[in-house]
């Protein structure tokens, strides 16, 4: 997904808000958003929202010496989600639709995000009536067929304590399917995303197979990404990509791909056609080759 001019605003704003978590003072924080202004001058045309993302907090990096300002929030976040495993779960597993309410709260978990701006205050506020919606951009019965046909599914991560509702959701596939399922998570520190270190601190590494992308991207680039991740990317039959970094990052790829997030930005909700705060599963439409 290409960038468009209202991302700049956000991209300032991200910077700053980076920053500040870093411990930078007034100073420090003046120098990353002047280093920020700097390399958004010269921003290639075809840069994606995810390395503009990735090249912010570089730029935070050098100038705090904090190689993962948001540590702390992640490791907080993580234990916030693990207090509610057992309750979530026991809503899923006596649910008499566990599969697509399972997709709803992996969905309802994807605004644990610290990039967009937040408009929660409780973790728990999250998961309020989760089940209850009824999503109009939910392609469940797509996502259903195309399940049936894949033996292979890969699982990209978004951020640290919403893995904690993938690993539900997870859990259910693997109940409901023989399925090889393999879950990606970031390649290195990058705002709240989640990393190897959260994937074994929520016990996704106990469930299934986790890899990551070899890059500290936001979303996925695929041209940076290791070996190993590109290896079950390109051989993959069906892909579930969580949050908006995902979707920025591989919303043109020619995949059998389903986007599964909160429409958190105008920007986004409008390329995907829904509104701010939608909950969405959507299809992305492999192109016939010619």
């Amino acid at each position: 997904m290409k960038i468009y001019l209202d991302c700049f605003p956000c991209f300032l704003r991200q910077a700053l808000e980076a920053s500040r978590i870093a411990g930078a003072d007034e100073e420090t924080q003046r120098a990353v958003l002047r280093g920020v202004m700097e390399k958004l001058l010269d921003l290639p045309v075809k840069e994606t929202p995810p390395e503009v993302g990735s090249m912010i907090h570089d730029v935070i990096r050098k100038a705090t010496g904090n190689s993962d300002p948001y540590r702390e929030i992640k490791c907080r976040h993580n234990e916030q989600a693990l207090g509610m495993e057992e309750e979530l779960s026991g809503l899923i597993n006596g649910s008499v639709s566990p599969l697509p309410d399972a997709l709803k709260l992996a969905a309802a978990g994807n605004l644990i995000d610290m990039g967009p701006e937040r408009k929660w205050n409780e973790m728990r506020d999250i998961f309020r009536d989760f089940a209850k919606k009824n999503p109009m951009h939910f392609d469940y019965a797509p996502f259903v067929k195309a399940l049936g046909k894949a033996n292979t599914f890969l699982y990209l991560g978004d951020n640290a304590g919403e893995i904690v509702l993938d690993k539900i959701l997870i859990g259910v596939l693997l109940r409901e399917t023989d399925i090889d399922i393999t879950y990606v998570v970031r390649g290195g520190p990058v705002i709240n995303d989640a990393t190897m270190d959260d994937a074994r601190f929520v016990g996704m590494t106990d469930l299934v197979r986790v890899i990551d992308t070899g890059a500290a991207f936001p979303g996925v680039v695929p041209e940076a990404s290791s070996e190993e991740f590109l290896g079950r990317y390109e051989t993959a039959d069906l892909i579930l990509a969580k949050g908006q970094g995902n979707y920025e990052s591989l919303s043109e790829e020619n995949k059998n791909i389903f986007f599964l997030l909160q429409a958190k930005c105008p920007v986004i909700a409008g390329k995907i056609g829904c509104g701010v705060g939608d909950m969405v599963l959507k299809a992305r439409q492999i192109r016939e080759a010619a």
